[in-house]
């Protein structure tokens, strides 16, 4: 383990720079959610738990493991905080929930978003036929759902050749989940990840108000039945789950829902195709509702997968969120 106070990296510089732009845009980051990291000098610099990426220049979010170390023990324990330098444990910050990702990739800097147009393409079977017309200059990869942490991460090992290397870009498209960028500098994984989620957008909901809770999410004609259908299908992605429960979306005639009417779903879509939240819903959760309504705007209808009961379960259950969840502002 290193014992000595790490130098700060000149790229942990620019992922401050990307990661306050990354945090300050709807369409790919809401609330906590989102991480990055960079890897230097036997360090790996990655975002904590619970921690905004839009905050990156106002407060330490970013901690530093002995990245060896940390690479031999994700595929084994979750419990990743003896891996950060001793210099840094008395923060009390946790790693990522995603470190073993973000180690185990050989990428400089990995960058791993839920963006709205990534997430609308990983929801149906389409996505393996529309990532063929990505540029030619990454490796794209398409991976099945997998619960956040250890078992994405081995998902991806077995969709990713065992000779990969850093120096060439690389897309993984995480279906009902975002993307994950690596690439040899901050610039080049910003670049990337431009290109693929203008790829994958098309309509984009108009501006919502996450600001407060009251009045509509999204006003009259932001949802037409397709959309509406994705959204009330069920728990698109884990931040759905764990910030708006199992059922997020269900119907509404109009006007605002009650505060407790015994209903399980967090939001509502109207008839006219508007949007509406629960009273008392916090910014975090209504940030995960509005990407939720961008994504469902991007899709053009078919069979769209939703997380099983059994995946919401152990998402709601694990102590990770629930660790993440007490953080939430």
């Amino acid at each position: 383990m290193h014992s000595s106070e790490p130098s700060v990296p000149a790229g942990l510089e620019d992922l401050l720079d990307l990661s306050v732009r990354l945090g300050s845009d709807l369409r790919l980051v809401q609330g906590a959610g989102g991480n990055l990291s960079i890897k230097t000098d036997g360090v790996l610099w990655i975002k904590a738990s619970g921690t905004r990426l839009s905050q990156a220049r106002t407060r330490d979010i970013f901690v530093p493991m002995d990245e060896a170390a940390t690479r031999e023990a994700v595929l084994v324990t979750e419990a990743l905080t003896p891996y950060v330098l001793p210099s840094a444990q008395a923060g009390g910050l946790r790693p990522s929930i995603e470190t073993a990702l973000h180690v185990l990739l050989p990428h400089t800097v990995v960058v791993h978003v839920h963006g709205v147009g990534s997430i609308a393409a990983g929801l149906t079977d389409g996505v393996e036929e529309s990532v063929r017309t990505l540029p030619a200059d990454v490796d794209t990869v398409v991976v099945p759902y997998a619960k956040p942490g250890v078992e994405l991460a081995r998902a991806v090992l077995a969709r990713t050749p065992a000779d990969l290397t850093g120096d060439r870009p690389l897309v993984l498209v995480l279906r009902n989940h975002g993307v994950v960028v690596g690439a040899a500098d901050s610039a080049t994984a910003a670049e990337v990840l431009d290109r693929v989620e203008a790829h994958f957008r098309s309509a984009s909901a108009p501006p919502a108000d996450v600001s407060t809770d009251s009045g509509p999410l999204s006003p009259p004609g932001t949802v037409d039945a397709t959309a509406a259908a994705v959204l009330c299908a069920g728990a698109l992605t884990p931040d759905s789950a764990v910030f708006l429960g199992p059922a997020p979306f269900g119907r509404i005639d109009g006007g605002p829902p009650a505060a407790d009417d015994g209903s399980p779903h967090s939001g509502f879509v109207a008839d006219d195709g508007s949007v509406w939240l629960r009273p008392g819903l916090g910014p975090d959760e209504r940030e995960v509702a509005a990407s939720l309504v961008d994504a469902a705007r991007q899709t053009d209808g078919g069979d769209v997968s939703t997380l099983s009961t059994a995946q919401v379960d152990e998402l709601v259950t694990w102590e990770a969120e629930k660790w993440r969840q007490q953080l939430k502002r």
